[in-house]
Order: C-alpha cells, then sequence, then structure tokens
C-alpha cells in the first residue's frame, strides 16, 4: 500500500483545489470512489461527497472526514519526494489525509471491517464558517449522522487531538473627527483613541483553561486593522480586527462577552464569523479503544477544526492525521512519508477482523 498511498497523494497534490475551485479534485475523488462504490452510495453536493457504507445495524459506525481545499500558496517542488518528505500545496493540511482515506477505500474494497464506514470529502473548509461545504452535508442528509465517532484527518502528527477551539472576529470601531494633521485641535484622533483598549489587549495574554482534564489556551488578538484618511489627515474612523480564541465549555454568547468586556463601552463591536468550540469526547468507547490499542498521544488541539460542527451536530469527533501541523498553510509545504505509512497502518489495523 505505500506505493499506492504515494500514488494517491502525488495525484491529489498535482490537482490544484484552492478554496471555492474544488471542482477539479472533487471530480477525481468521486470517479476514484466509484471504483469501490456503487453510484446509490455516492452522495455529491456541489463540489462535497459521501461516500458510504451500507449500514449494518450490528456494527458500530465510523466516519473519515477531511477537506478537499487549500489555502493559496505556492510550492516549488510539487509532486516531488525529497529526504522523505512529499511536497506539494495541502501535502499535510490535508491531503495528506485524503490520501489514507482513498488507501483505506481501495485496501477494504475486498476484506471484512470491524465497522460501517462513511468517507466525507467536502469543500470550502479554509473559509468562513457559515460558507463551509460540511454545513449542507449534515444538514441535508442523515447519512453522517449515523456515526458512533468521526475522525476529521486533519494534521496532527499522528496524535489524537481532542476537542478545538472556538473562534470568533470581532470589528472594533472607534470613531473621532476628521481634520487637517497640522490642526489636530480641530478634529479627534480615532486611532488615539484605541490607545487603552491596545494596551488592555496587549496585556491580555494566554489564559490556561482546562476542560474535561485537558488544557487549552485562550488567547486574544489584533490581526488586521483599517482607517480612514491618508498621512495628512486626522482620521475618524479607525478599526481594529480582534481574533478571540476560545476554549470548550465556553459558549459563543460567553466569548462575545470577554470581547465586549475588554472593550469596556470605548468604542463600538461588530461580530463576525462566530465559530464554537468542539467537545472533548474522550468518554467515547471507540475512541477509548483506538488510543489504547495504539498507545497514542493525546492533547487538545490548539486550533479550530470542523470537530466543532460536528460536535454542534451531536456527533462525537477528534482530529488524528498524518501531516505535520507545523506544515500547514506553509510556502513549500510537505508531509513526511513514514507520517503517512503509520496513520493507514493505525487505521487498517483498528478497522480489519
Amino acid at each position: 500500500m505505500k506505493k499506492k498511498l504515494t500514488e494517491y497523494l502525488i495525484n491529489l497534490v498535482n490537482i490544484p483545489s484552492v478554496i471555492g475551485s474544488e471542482k477539479e479534485i472533487c471530480d477525481y475523488v468521486e470517479n476514484f470512489s466509484k471504483r469501490y462504490y456503487p453510484e446509490k452510495n455516492i452522495i455529491r453536493y456541489n463540489n462535497s461527497l459521501i461516500v458510504y457504507d451500507e449500514i449494518n445495524p450490528s456494527k458500530k459506525t465510523l466516519a473519515l472526514v477531511g477537506h478537499l481545499d487549500t489555502v493559496p500558496g505556492e510550492n516549488d517542488f510539487t509532486g516531488q519526494i525529497i529526504d522523505g518528505k512529499l511536497y506539494g500545496l495541502g501535502a499535510s493540511d490535508m491531503k495528506g489525509g485524503l490520501a489514507v482515506m482513498m488507501g483505506l477505500m481501495d485496501y477494504f474494497s475486498d476484506k471484512s471491517k470491524r465497522f460501517n464506514l462513511i468517507y466525507v470529502f467536502y469543500e470550502k473548509e479554509e473559509g468562513p464558517y457559515i460558507e463551509n461545504g460540511l454545513e449542507p452535508l449534515l444538514t441535508e442528509f442523515d447519512i453522517i449522522h449515523k456515526a458512533d465517532l468521526a475522525v476529521a484527518l486533519e494534521p496532527t502528527d499522528n496524535k489524537v487531538q481532542v476537542g478545538c477551539l472556538g473562534t470568533l472576529h470581532a470589528s472594533i470601531i472607534f470613531e473621532g473627527k476628521r481634520a487637517h494633521s497640522a490642526r489636530p485641535w480641530q478634529g479627534e484622533n480615532a486611532i488615539h483613541k484605541a490607545a487603552d483598549f491596545l494596551k488592555r489587549l496587549a496585556d491580555y495574554g494566554i489564559h490556561e483553561y482546562e476542560f474535561s482534564g485537558m488544557k487549552f489556551l485562550e488567547v486574544m488578538n489584533a490581526t488586521m486593522v483599517e482607517f480612514s484618511g491618508g498621512r495628512n489627515i486626522i482620521p475618524d474612523r479607525f478599526v481594529i480586527n480582534v481574533n478571540y480564541r476560545f476554549a470548550p465549555g465556553k459558549s459563543i454568547e460567553q466569548a462575545k462577552k470577554d470581547v465586549l468586556n475588554l472593550v469596556n463601552g470605548e468604542a463600538k463591536v461588530e461580530f463576525t464569523d462566530l465559530c464554537p468550540s468542539g467537545d472533548v469526547c474522550l468518554y467515547n468507547p471507540i475512541l477509548s479503544k483506538l488510543i489504547e490499542k495504539f498507545s497514542l498521544p493525546v492533547e487538545a488541539k490548539q486550533a479550530w477544526t470542523d470537530v466543532a460542527r460536528l460536535s454542534l451536530h451531536g456527533i462525537d469527533a477528534v482530529n488524528f492525521g498524518p501531516g505535520d501541523p507545523s506544515q500547514a498553510h506553509q510556502k513549500n509545504e510537505y508531509i513526511p512519508l513514514h507520517n503517512l505509512f503509520k496513520n493507514f497502518k493505525i487505521f487498517q489495523s483498528f478497522i480489519e477482523i
């Protein structure tokens, strides 16, 4: 299978699939799936796919989940293997995970399985929460809801990452009065009005938060600014984009309140792209067996993934994939091939009877 997994991943990274341009890669995966599944067991919705076994009620059901898109980026070595690393945009995040899913589809085409398997390939994960391609698959079709455990093959370096941080963005809007910069007393500088807030934000630091025995780190940062005017104008508007990453167990409403408390009434606040946190489901018996059987390291997911969306739909979910998290969104992204092979072997051994 090593040769096949490598071939599948080279094919995947050679197909550009920057967010919003997933048709070609979805066509490729759909045609691949048709080798192993009848058309009645393949659902295509826009550029997302669900491929599934007939559900045998005597077996538990495992869903394997991966996004087809990548962020924009550059890679000078696409499809090349150098020092045991396979290069390509999305190699770690998360076409390596997709290759494992394809390898499992191939391997189990003629072998007995301990679980019913559902494969989910979806578009637009790397963009706004409300445009994410997994949501309509969950709302329009009931098959994913049959999963007793869902595994997102996001890059985790073959560690089980449980839960995930919630995330929100907020526009903090400071308003002043426009004037010529030679006569600032005739105006009110919107940038200067933000000084106290920016100091509090800079001092926010890292807040440790424990949930279900796992330690998450809450952080809040300014990530972008915009203002009106030019170099010789006292600006009458200054907007700071704040990104808040908050721990499981905290609702979106509580997270919004944390931001409002820091603003302290000094500016207007507009919330955008609100993404819930993901549950820590260490109680799940399938997950417990997976961790125990392979002595897998377990850690908190210090980021946002669609584990949160699956949790919101009442589906236990974790992150466990072959990619190197430090390579996600990097120029000349790569995946260590030994990670790819190890991840496949773990799933294969766990699923096979």
